[in-house]
């Protein structure tokens, strides 16, 4: 073979790596970008408010009362009768699970006390809540609370002692915070 044959094949076989390499480098970019779209397709729903309870270290997320996440299967869930804190005459019902298991958000419920306090995060605002009644009532579907100040906030789940009873927390607003 001439020395002339033998650089033109190494020529063309470096093109020919050279096109595999980019050929690669497409696909594998081709590939990136649909995943890209695929994940990015997905909107990703943000949380409406926030309730801590500092006593036994809740710090839980809550909807939109229409969002699919507002699902007591899958977080605290905000039942359609609320009336969010900035109206008039609010009153807020949470309801979530307890027992065991990481959706048992209200779990340990039955160890808050009357006078503890509950913060709900909405709107950039604190609204700091103090229980002033703790009680059970037959699980029927209703919860039944007397109103009892213009902004309240009621908190249920199931009774550990009674299968057939629901644990309420009714709580008042005692004040309100900007947050930073």
């Amino acid at each position: 073979m001439s020395k002339k044959s033998y650089t033109f094949s190494i020529i063309i076989l470096l093109i020919m790596i050279i096109s595999i390499i980019k050929t690669t480098e497409i696909n594998t970019n081709t590939i990136s970008t649909e995943r890209l779209s695929v994940i990015t397709s997905k909107p990703i729903e943000l949380p409406i408010a926030k309730i801590i309870i500092q006593k036994i270290g809740l710090d839980g997320d809550i909807y939109n009362i229409n969002s699919k996440e507002n699902d007591v299967d899958k977080n605290i869930t905000i039942l359609k009768d609320s009336i969010l804190p900035n109206n008039e005459n609010s009153i807020i019902f949470l309801a979530a699970h307890s027992g065991y298991g990481k959706i048992a958000y209200f779990n340990d419920l039955d160890k808050l006390n009357v006078n503890d306090v509950i913060i709900f995060q909405y709107n950039n605002n604190n609204y700091y809540y103090m229980i002033d009644k703790i009680f059970e009532e037959e699980k029927d579907g209703d919860i039944e609370i007397n109103k009892t100040s213009d902004k309240q906030l009621v908190l249920t789940t199931c009774s550990r002692n009674n299968k057939n009873k629901q644990l309420i927390i009714n709580s008042n607003l005692i004040k309100k915070e900007k947050t930073t």
